[in-house]
């Protein structure tokens, strides 16, 4: 008995000193490890279980408490369908001063240093109002207890969301909260200076920036996916729920069919897909018709519905990668509503992860040809 209470007075001492580090702005578990001098895994390990549990250090790091849970906002983007990247709190209204039917004005800083910015209005044509799905709310957080106290409390509503726009060479890029190109909304905006003089006018006043090397989305998806795989591949399957895992499935499917049509110059996928091409679609890629029509029902921001599209679109293609990312959607949609991590999840999310790589192999990187 004194041996395992020893064990536990231990344990707790160098996850206390773990999570001081992590309070302190080191999060990286190798650099950590590096610290104090101990396995890699044990401080993942480590990282994941309080995490999962919610807890922190307090009282100047000398004791350990679960952190109490808040309220956060969840922001769907009306072009892409996905939730933002992370929850957060509620950002404060902008005033914009209208000066035209696409354009603004507002101001950022400080009363002693203020910013003017103009802005342009962006019309995505695209509907919002979707509450969150279990899914896509599990990927904010790996276990299933958290993922029990992760719920939506109030109904959404429409906002506008501002953007910083960049411009080298290769056209203009939308910035996201993490400072990384938009594919989806570069595109939409590249298109409207095409379009629009006015735009063009606009878009002119930009200022031309140094090109610099930037993740896309699919990278960004596929780094976490893989980080979740090396924590399943140690044994810790506690450590991630199921519906965290099909949450990051869900998110990496949706970015490669994104990454997939903008690198292919495809044009906006429909609005609305009809009988015969969910049929030609099952006969084509060998799915069951009712699996393409349950895929044509999804709402847009679904994976597996904009899969669907990208199967229609180059239906007669030959391209081997689509026909490998109809097989993986279809594993999804059965492996849908399963429970612990499972070989068969693991080996999908894995299979996912060679997809979305081979995608990447295969196209140039400029700053306007990347997103978040």
């Amino acid at each position: 008995m004194f041996i395992e209470d020893q064990q536990q007075v231990e344990h707790d001492v160098i996850l206390n000193t773990v999570l001081r580090i992590r309070q302190a702005g080191e999060g990286d578990a190798s650099r950590i490890a590096d610290l104090l001098q101990l396995p890699e895994d044990l401080i993942r390990y480590l990282l994941v279980t309080a995490d999962q549990e919610r807890l922190d250090a307090a009282n100047s790091g000398q004791s350990i408490v679960a952190v109490r849970s808040t309220v956060g906002w969840v922001y769907r983007d009306a072009a892409t369908g996905e939730l933002w990247p992370q929850p957060g709190e509620q950002v404060e209204s902008l005033e914009i001063r209208y000066s035209g039917s696409f354009r603004g004005r507002f101001d950022i800083g400080t009363a002693g240093r203020r910013t003017s910015i103009d802005a342009l209005l962006l019309d995505t044509h695209e509907t919002g109002g979707l509450q969150p799905t279990v899914v896509e709310l599990a990927r904010f957080s790996r276990s299933d207890e958290a993922l029990k106290r992760t719920a939506v409390i109030s109904s959404g509503e429409p906002c506008l969301v501002v953007s910083p726009v960049s411009r080298d060479k290769s056209g203009l890029a939308v910035l996201t909260t993490q400072d990384s190109p938009q594919l989806s909304l570069g595109r939409l905006l590249n298109s409207a200076v095409d379009r629009y003089e006015s735009v063009a006018k606009w878009a002119k006043q930009v200022p031309l920036g140094a090109t610099e090397a930037q993740k896309s989305s699919l990278a960004l998806a596929l780094d976490e996916l893989t980080d979740v795989l090396g924590h399943l591949r140690i044994g810790e399957f506690r450590a991630v729920s199921s519906s965290h895992l099909m949450g990051l499935i869900e998110l990496s499917l949706g970015r490669w069919v994104d990454h997939y049509r903008y690198h292919s110059g495809l044009a906006a996928a429909v609005e609305r897909l009809t009988e015969e091409e969910t049929r030609a679609v099952a006969e084509r890629f060998a799915l069951s018709p009712s699996i393409t029509q349950r895929w044509a029902a999804a709402p847009r921001s679904d994976s597996r519905r904009k899969v669907l599209e990208l199967l229609v679109t180059r239906l007669y293609a030959g391209d081997s990668r689509i026909h490998d990312i109809s097989v993986a959607t279809a594993q999804y949609d059965s492996l849908l509503g399963s429970g612990s991590p499972s070989q068969e999840l693991v080996e999908l999310a894995q299979q996912l992860v060679n997809a979305g790589q081979l995608l990447l192999a295969g196209e140039g990187g400029g700053h306007g040809q990347v997103e978040s």
